[in-house]
């Protein structure tokens, strides 16, 4: 898969577990986990913390930040019974194509279905869509996800996180063509954002399971 940029950016991410400063990151075993990228200390990522509207659950504007610093603005399924964490330990982000992109519909419905199961180890997903309010606003009409659903109309955000695109100026201009998907898995244990892991698609298909995104966190987590 593809890798990030390799330069010294500002992302915060630090040496990753299992990494020397010599030398190149040496992994646990993790069961399925294959294609996310720890191999470069900032992974292509300028810039971790954005504000952006919100169509979906928690605050409007949502502020990435304090989904680290403030367990409330994630809302739990009301059939969950356990006590609220004094934070959030890690937030997952999911950098969508296009409002139309089938392959996008799917993932936000399959991660929806099994929220519990990232809100039971204390974690927060986030999916950001490359689109206006209002077209957000149609998805979570919907689809009604139980997490906040970013509006990043101007691609900023994507951009800071290096979201990939293919076919030059033309798919630059025309996302359900040239924009491909993203997963960002961020460390927030102690209030802080730290990006651990990144995968950037090589085609739309091109994304992690939920399973895979839930070893990767349970993998960050030991």
């Amino acid at each position: 898969m593809k890798g990030g940029s390799g330069r010294d950016g500002d992302a915060g991410a630090g040496t990753p577990e299992g990494r020397s400063e010599n030398g190149p990151a040496v992994e646990a075993e993790a069961g399925p986990v294959t294609e996310f990228d720890r191999e470069r200390r900032d992974l292509g990522v300028s810039q971790l913390d954005f504000e952006l509207p919100n169509a979906g659950a928690g605050p409007d504007p949502l502020v990435l930040s304090d989904l680290a610093a403030d367990p409330g603005t994630v809302v739990r399924r009301p059939q969950s019974s356990r006590t609220p964490p004094d934070d959030n330990v890690a937030v997952v982000l999911l950098f969508q194509r296009d409002y139309r992109c089938r392959n996008c519909r799917q993932q936000v419905q399959a991660f929806a279905d099994r929220y519990d199961e990232f809100r039971d180890r204390d974690v927060a997903v986030v999916s950001v869509l490359p689109e206006s309010k209002e077209k957000a606003e149609k998805w979570q009409q919907k689809y009604h996800l139980p997490f906040p659903l970013a509006a990043d109309e101007d691609k900023r955000a994507a951009e800071a996180y290096g979201q990939p695109t293919r076919f030059g100026k033309l798919g630059a201009l025309h996302d359900l063509l040239g924009r491909l998907p993203e997963v960002a898995i961020l460390d927030a244990r102690g209030g802080e954002l730290r990006l651990y892991a990144v995968h950037r698609g090589e085609k739309p298909s091109d994304r992690p399971s939920v399973d895979d995104v839930l070893a990767m966190t349970d993998r960050m987590l030991r």
